[in-house]
């Protein structure tokens, strides 16, 4: 997917909607629906989900739909097994990262479970968010800033902090990382990360 926000302004006209009137039924602002939609702002998967009931479509058709995945359709929606062909797999390229969910979007729900899959060559600034956040490396060599602090992670190591803290990563080697995250569900950033040569920390 290109542009999240370019989908988005997409299915909104299609469907009639100003820009007025969809963030009157999402809740959000109109200001910030149109920096989404122009990829001037990041958007939480709340939020996003929030907008995507507002368009008449779940997160998973959303993805689903712009990428033409009509694999990733749950078969079962009342099951609490997700099979691997039905895993929502995205991604951005402003992004970088490639996330594929792993929960079901269970309204209640108190935290987001995916595997995040980081090209080399990558790093993400240190940043805060709300809640917490769980890292479980499954693949590749990374380097995690906490605050001051600077750890080199590798496969089996993992990390828990309070997302108010300062954290943010960058891909050592020339192999791509596979994270598997878990967040609480109120901040999952889809963020944006910075492709770098030589600094080993920003």
């Amino acid at each position: 997917m290109d542009s999240l926000g370019r989908e988005l302004r997409a299915l909104r006209t299609a469907r009639g909607l100003s820009l007025a009137k969809l963030a009157a039924e999402c809740g959000c602002s109109q200001s910030f629906l149109s920096q989404l939609e122009r990829d001037l702002t990041s958007v939480s998967i709340p939020v996003l989900e929030t907008i995507c009931r507002a368009l008449s479509l779940s997160l998973a058709e959303f993805f689903a739909s712009v990428e033409g995945a009509h694999a990733a359709t749950i078969s079962d929606p009342l099951s609490s097994v997700i099979r691997a062909q039905e895993q929502v797999a995205i991604n951005l390229s402003k992004a970088a990262i490639k996330y594929r969910f792993l929960a079901r979007d269970l309204p209640e729900r108190g935290f987001d479970i995916v595997i995040g899959e980081i090209p080399a060559g990558y790093t993400y600034p240190p940043g805060t968010h709300v809640g917490e956040e769980f890292g479980y490396i499954l693949e590749g060599r990374l380097r995690l800033w906490i605050e001051e602090r600077e750890y080199d992670l590798d496969p089996g190591d993992s990390y828990h902090v309070v997302s108010t803290s300062p954290h943010g990563y960058q891909v050592l080697g020339s192999e791509s990382v596979k994270v598997l995250w878990v967040q609480t569900v109120q901040d999952l950033k889809i963020r944006e990360g910075v492709p770098v040569d030589a600094p080993s920390k920003p």
